[in-house]
């Protein structure tokens, strides 16, 4: 008794495991269409229906060759059908004709039916191409696959499909120039974009450079500083990230100026005022009239700079404060224009001076605390 109950366990396992086995969309038996079968399918699925043809059963396979949004692509045998949704065709099968309407494309899944039409009706011409339905109008809606003008309701058949005009199509890849509309099922040429607009690739736009996820000439494309890389900003003229401009100080300026031989000369003088106020056995009257140099800074551009040089005095009414020397500093360049205002100020008189405070420092004071040959003494 449990010989036979074991026996009876593993002929249930092994006859569930043969029908487990079969392959998705494939069937293990093929069904007798009586009226009509829907089936769904995925790209690359193949099944297997059974039709009464007279005396006979015959066996017949459909294949979904290709699927795309609203259409898709059926092999029935050896024939080939292109139906949009909603659209009905018929194709012959051994001398039976049956009816193929695309019902739904849903998730990649074309859900289609196969119907039987009435005994005598004979197939379409074509081996089973999309052909108008018989009985019905004799035209094809647009993306309908046709051969003539005639088969289509807009009376354009191109490419192989109805469309109202131009190159019909049913996807882009029966265009050789542009994209196909899944609205009016004709090839077109998308509007480029202008230097500035959103992209996804070089064929968006006019200057057909895409770069940074937007259209410009070339180089990296921008809307903003905010798309450019440190030290780069946006021309938002250009619509292209560009080196920033380098931002230029007084400070600067006035470093260039004190480096050039002009800007030595003078700061050798203003050193040398400094020693003459530091010497001891000098008049206190004379040493108040002992200028100092001031520097001040003008700007003229982004770049240039105005540096003015001038004797300046504090706390004494012996002489007015004087501009000596101007020295005009274009940092972008480099360039430094030189003009004396006290053309007296040269190296020999420097030398002059500091031999003086070398050899007699009073007396010095005294002859450096003159104002324009005078002295001016509170």
């Amino acid at each position: 008794m449990k010989s036979l109950s074991m026996l009876a366990l593993v002929a249930a396992i092994l006859l569930l495991g043969c029908y487990s086995s079969s392959t998705p969309g494939l069937g293990t038996d093929a069904p007798l269409i009586t009226s009509s079968k829907n089936f769904t399918m995925k790209e690359g699925w193949q099944e297997s229906f059974k039709i009464i043809s007279g005396d006979s059963t015959d066996v017949h396979t459909v294949t979904a060759s290709h699927i795309v949004e609203n259409a898709a692509t059926l092999k029935f045998d050896s024939k080939s059908l292109t139906l949009v949704i909603g659209q009905t065709s018929p194709v012959s099968l051994n001398g039976k004709t049956v009816s193929i309407t695309l019902k739904s494309i849903t998730g990649g899944y074309a859900k289609f039916e196969v119907s039987l039409t009435p005994q005598g009706s004979q197939p379409s011409q074509g081996g089973g191409q999309n052909q108008p339905p018989q009985g019905g109008t004799g035209q094809l809606q647009n993306g309908a696959a046709c051969s003539n003008n005639s088969a289509c309701a807009s009376n354009h058949c191109s490419n192989g499909y109805c469309c109202a005009s131009g190159s019909c199509c049913l996807s882009n890849a029966n265009c050789t120039i542009g994209s196909c509309s899944m609205t009016t099922y004709s090839c077109f040429t998308p509007t480029t974009l202008s230097n500035g607009a959103p992209c996804t690739s070089n064929s968006n736009c006019q200057s057909n450079h895409c770069n940074n996820s937007y259209c410009c000439a070339s180089g990296k494309c921008c809307l903003s500083s905010s798309n450019c890389a440190s030290g780069e900003v946006c021309n938002t003229t250009l619509y292209s990230c560009v080196t920033s401009a380098p931002t230029y100080t007084a400070l600067d300026a006035e470093q260039k100026a004190n480096s050039t031989i002009a800007g030595v000369l003078i700061n050798r003088f203003a050193s040398i005022f400094n020693t003459a106020k530091q010497c001891s056995g000098a008049s206190a009257a004379y040493k108040q009239c002992i200028p100092s140099v001031a520097t001040r800074e003008e700007k003229v551009s982004s770049s240039t700079f105005r540096v003015t040089y001038s004797y300046s005095f504090s706390g004494t009414s012996c002489c007015p404060t004087t501009d000596v020397l101007l020295i005009t500093i274009d940092l972008s360049t480099n360039a430094a224009t030189t003009q004396w205002i006290d053309k007296s100020i040269t190296s020999s008189l420097a030398e002059g001076m500091n031999t003086s405070l070398g050899s007699n420092c009073a007396s010095a004071v005294q002859y450096i605390a003159c104002c324009n040959g005078q002295c001016r003494l509170s």
